[in-house]
């Protein structure tokens, strides 16, 4: 599917991103990227920047777009869904980003005639390396790859793992860089400044990604190339695992997971 005309609801750091990424690609020309945020008070800097078109009414933007990508709140759908459900639009074709919400509640919620595409970006998107997990409606699933190839990687999954993908990669950004804040702060307090702290913990974060996206072996095995026998590496691994860091953690999944759902039925 050719995409003429995209419609973006929403600019927040995600909508942007996916903006920026469509136009950076040249997927589309900005003449023909509508956009409309009820919330953003001062669209002139993005209009001036990306030349995008800024909808004053969802009602212009459904009607000028060929496919429409959903980047609100969870909470902002129902207040959205009656707006375009009451244009009574044809052929109405919806990718949405909205964490824990499926196919079927957005069928839901906008008429069980309209194209529905589920996907699970990260924040990466925001330089191009996001990891985004799509699920839906077959015909239009290649209109949502193309845009979100822009962004970064694509995986099309069954739904019924999106809310395992959305603890995992959709809020998985968080977790790495909590940890590049805590490995900060112990760098302060042991001498280094902010800035050398800093640093240290961006680089090693970035080395560990691409040691990982470039080889072949697995975390565990890669793990096991920086541990040395009574070294300084299996010290602090023993600590990780003397405080049951592995439990913790798949609590802390388990958790995102459970807000997902809790998202999904509110």
């Amino acid at each position: 599917m050719k995409l003429k005309s995209l419609g973006v609801i929403g600019v927040g750091n995600m909508g942007e991103a996916i903006i920026r990424g469509v136009l950076f690609q040249k997927l589309i020309s900005p003449s023909q990227v509508y956009v409309y945020d009820v919330i953003s008070k001062n669209p002139k800097a993005l209009q001036k920047e990306l030349k995008v078109k800024w909808i004053k009414e969802i009602k212009s933007l459904v009607e000028k777009s060929d496919v429409i990508v959903l980047a609100v709140k969870p909470q902002n759908l129902k207040e959205i869904a009656e707006i375009v459900r009451g244009l009574k639009p044809k052929n109405l074709k919806i990718i949405s980003i909205l964490a824990g919400v499926s196919v079927q509640v957005l069928k839901k919620n906008f008429g069980s005639k309209v194209q529905v595409v589920r996907c699970m970006p990260n924040l990466a998107a925001t330089v191009g390396e996001s990891i985004t997990a799509l699920a839906g409606h077959k015909p239009l699933l290649s209109s949502a790859i193309k845009i979100f190839e822009c962004c970064g990687e694509v995986i099309v999954l069954n739904e019924k793992h999106f809310h395992a993908v959305t603890a995992l990669s959709g809020s998985g950004p968080a977790y790495y860089f909590l940890l590049m804040e805590l490995a900060t702060k112990e760098g302060v307090k042991r001498g280094l400044t902010v800035k050398q702290a800093t640093l240290l913990a961006k680089q090693t974060a970035l080395g560990a990604s691409l040691l990982a996206a470039t080889s072949d072996l697995d975390a565990k095995t890669l793990k096991q190339r920086v541990t040395s026998k009574g070294g300084t590496t299996e010290a602090a691994l023993k600590v990780f695992s003397e405080k049951k860091f592995e439990q913790t953690f798949s609590k802390v999944i388990q958790s995102a997971v459970k807000r997902g759902e809790q998202l999904g039925k509110s």
